[in-house]
């Protein structure tokens, strides 16, 4: 594909994420590679521009849509000027490149548009006042780190190996690399790598997963000969970092409403060679709910509840989502927060602890349902962090001193939210 057929396919292609946005259907990433599949002619360099251009838009799409009243051409003509590019050379209406620009977008292109400070760092104004609330210091490198370059990390699977074990493999492959700060489990590669064909990868010796998701986990303290619960498991990574802390005694179940997202659970639990598993489906609500998940009543030692929220705290991972929340949207994730507060809550022994996570920023969904959940709880004592990780440095960002808030300019890491909270005894 010459330059201008790839601007024409970024344009093709975001006129379908603005649909999707509108209608919140499939992520960028998923539309992208719909959009190759059928165009086999492409090549590697070809997918990695468009991609690029995809995403350079998407991550300034506030400002871009507001100055170009939602035109994707527009928008993209708009970026591709503000990159210093040559734009008429491109748009020439010859092979499969864009058409000529016409003199009403000559006219908006010869307009300034001025960024106000929210479209400079790049958010939603509706949300300047949670964001403010959770970066009342350093707002502004808060932010700007919200929109930087998320790293590349690797879980060590400390069931099957040592950190030591997996350095050796990447120093002989001569992968740059460095120790995680927080997790004791987490190495940060310096480059995203396709690593399915790595010898240590298809052992199980490691999973990607992000240093603050490994810290959390090792919040949870599951050990071996505890009864395990993670409600909202998800692709189960969070399960199968928990399960490696088991030494494969004790049992692990995991739940979701997606029969999608569990799907890959089982050859990744045999893998990482996980022996206490028992991974299953069960509907959002109802009766087939309750009767699947009534057996484990009062009987968990641990209950992981990472819920579904915003993903506010992962907007550098995907910019997209930041654009597709609403007010409704975070209200409706709220409430099912609240309902899997309670629900979980029951799961857990006297003396047992559930571990609330979030990637979220936001208040409303972290410190606040923790506040609500401890008011109606009476039998529910909030554990500070600093009582499971001992060291001092790790400072929260949270207003509630027992939970543990991070953040990608603090401490390098997706912006994360964890409560420890213990069941007291009778």
């Amino acid at each position: 594909m010459i330059e201008s057929a790839r601007i024409q396919a970024a344009i093709d292609i975001l006129d379908e994420v603005a649909s999707s946005l509108s209608h919140d259907g499939p992520a960028a990433d998923v539309l992208i590679r719909k959009y190759f599949r059928t165009r086999r002619y492409a090549g590697s360099k070809d997918r990695r521009a468009v991609t690029t251009l995809v995403y350079h838009v998407i991550r300034d799409w506030g400002f871009l849509g507001e100055m170009a009243a939602g035109n994707i051409r527009k928008m993209v003509l708009l970026s591709l000027k503000n990159q210093a590019t040559e734009i008429e050379d491109l748009f020439t209406g010859t092979d499969h490149g864009p058409a000529l620009i016409d003199d009403e977008e000559k006219s908006f292109l010869a307009q300034t548009h001025e960024k106000k400070p929210h479209h400079a760092l790049n958010y939603p104004l509706w949300l300047e006042g949670r964001l403010q609330e959770r970066f009342p210091n350093d707002f502004k490198a808060e932010l700007d780190s919200l929109n930087g370059r998320a790293p590349f990390d690797l879980r060590v699977n400390l069931g099957k190996a040592t950190a030591g074990k997996v350095e050796e493999f990447l120093t002989s492959e001569g992968i740059a690399y460095h120790k995680g700060q927080w997790a004791e489990t987490a190495l940060v590669l310096a480059e995203n790598i396709r690593i399915e064909g790595w010898e240590i990868y298809q052992e199980g010796l490691v999973e990607i997963q992000d240093e603050a998701a490994q810290l959390a986990v090792e919040l949870v303290g599951a050990k071996a000969g505890h009864q395990v619960m993670d409600l909202c498991a998800g692709a189960g990574g969070k399960t199968l970092a928990a399960a490696a802390y088991m030494e494969n005694k004790g049992q692990i179940y995991a739940f979701d409403n997606n029969k999608r997202r569990l799907k890959d659970l089982k050859p990744r639990a045999k893998r990482a060679n996980v022996r206490i598993l028992q991974g299953q489906h069960v509907d959002t609500a109802g009766g087939k709910r309750q009767n699947i998940l009534s057996e484990h009543a009062g009987r968990m030692d641990r209950v992981i509840l990472d819920v579904p929220c915003s993903g506010s705290g992962v907007w550098r991972r995907n910019p997209e989502l930041k654009w597709r929340l609403s007010e409704a949207i975070l209200k409706q994730h709220c409430r099912i927060q609240k309902k899997l507060l309670a629900e979980a809550w029951d799961f857990v022994k006297a003396g047992g602890r559930l571990v609330y996570m979030t990637c979220s920023l936001f208040q409303d969904e972290n410190e606040a349902q923790i506040t609500d959940f401890m008011a109606a709880h009476k039998d529910a004592k909030l554990i500070p962090y600093t009582e499971i990780y001992k060291r001092n440095e790790l400072k929260t960002l949270s207003c509630l001193p027992e939970c543990l808030a991070l953040s990608p300019n603090t401490h390098g890491t997706d912006g994360f939210f964890v409560a420890i909270l213990e069941k007291i005894h009778d």
